[in-house]
């Protein structure tokens, strides 16, 4: 089962209209979605600049192949070189959860993470050890459907110190207030992030406090579409090309005549023209097992466009539309795209009308669905 992680979160500046000096970004891939959440040193723009910087080391360092606990290591010994200078300087947390919702948080002088559930709150469990100056925390623990961690920046932990609390708010006092709103039936994510969040700020004093940031990483069972989409340039590989595309979860997606035309064959099930009322989007067709198939080039082309738009505002009984429909409540979406050349692609009267190949349309694609939070996944299958 794929574990989808939704992330809410909230950040403040120390003062009105000052850069934040915390900053956070995910970063999905095939086995795992990655959250940072940093905090520089001060505040304003100065503060900012540090926190970005470490986000960005730490991300870019997981996006070309290290494992999380090696990118982490790599900037926490960055953070140790520039403590006390006039380098950059931030403490962070790194959060990867996998897609089965096995989850690891190592943290740079941050507070602790707290687990939360329908019915409870806790402070995970950790080891700690120091490097250099430094205090680093590992905790693990499985984020089950339903279930989060949040991540917090000192500005909510040390919400009040010295006036209400001796030692601030703390990662004791966030838990207890988030018990306090337990049991629900369904944690609202950017509800609970909102009222901690807001809760820490009634602690400072007006005028007063520091750069806060409140995240959440909501774990449930994600929506998976799976789209096929040209067929292989052998065709002693189409029989392994549809066999790889069936065996996954998920709903089912083919866009492409030749392309249903080989599923329909491997499938042993007939391939039938589907009605349709639309005059702009080319008819859909029926194999029973798949959800929907569609035209290919064309449909793609309008699909791309559809896909800044609000689902709401769809025409009815489109092909182009019910495929957007799909892509944009998928989470994870696995394509198939075969490398046959498809002749149809050249004729002047597609380029006239601005439409892009097969591939190109794919390529974009990928980049908007990406652009908006989904992760997508060219599969790769040993063909040949």
């Amino acid at each position: 089962m794929y574990i989808h992680t939704d992330v809410f979160a909230i950040q403040t500046p120390k003062y009105a209209g000052q850069a934040c000096g915390d900053a956070m970004q995910i970063f999905r891939d095939s086995t795992a979605t990655t959250v940072v959440l940093a905090d520089g040193l001060g505040s304003g723009i100065k503060a900012h600049i540090a926190a970005t910087m470490c986000v960005s080391r730490l991300i870019t360092g997981i996006g070309s192949g290290m494992s999380a606990r090696e990118a982490f290591k790599t900037v926490a010994q960055t953070m140790d070189k520039a403590w006390g200078t006039d380098q950059p300087f931030a403490v962070f947390t790194l959060l990867r959860i996998l897609n089965n919702g096995q989850a690891t948080v190592l943290s740079y002088e941050m507070p602790p993470p707290v687990l939360v559930t329908k019915t409870y709150a806790q402070i995970l469990r950790d080891q700690v050890y120091t490097q250099n100056k430094a205090i680093i925390h590992e905790s693990n623990c499985l984020i089950a459907k339903g279930d989060g961690l949040i991540l917090l920046s000192d500005g909510i932990t040390q919400a009040g110190i010295g006036k209400i609390f001796p030692m601030g708010w703390e990662a004791e006092g966030v838990r207890a207030f988030v018990q306090g709103q337990l049991p629900v039936e369904r944690i609202e994510g950017q509800g609970l992030v909102n009222i901690i969040h807001d809760k820490a700020r009634s602690y400072w004093p007006a005028g007063k406090g520091d750069d806060c940031s409140v995240l959440l990483a909501l774990s449930r069972r994600g929506v998976i579409v799976n789209l096929l989409s040209g067929p292989p340039k052998m065709k002693a590989d189409d029989e392994k090309f549809v066999n790889d595309f069936l065996s996954y979860q998920g709903i089912r997606v083919i866009a492409g005549g030749s392309t249903a035309q080989m599923a329909s064959r491997i499938m042993k099930s007939r391939l039938e023209i589907a009605g349709s009322e639309n005059s702009i989007t080319p008819p859909a067709y029926k194999i029973d097992g798949i959800e929907l198939v569609t035209e290919g080039m064309v449909t793609l082309n309008q699909v791309y466009h559809l896909l800044e738009e609000e689902p709401e505002n769809y025409s009815q009984d489109s092909p182009a539309s019910e495929l957007a429909y799909y892509l944009k409540m998928a989470d994870r979406v696995n394509i198939w795209q075969g490398d046959a050349e498809n002749l149809g692609e050249g004729k002047i009267e597609f380029k006239q009308q601005g439409l892009l190949s097969r591939h190109k349309i794919i390529e974009r694609l990928v980049k908007r669905l990406e652009s908006q939070g989904k992760l997508v996944v060219l599969q790769k299958i040993a063909v040949g």
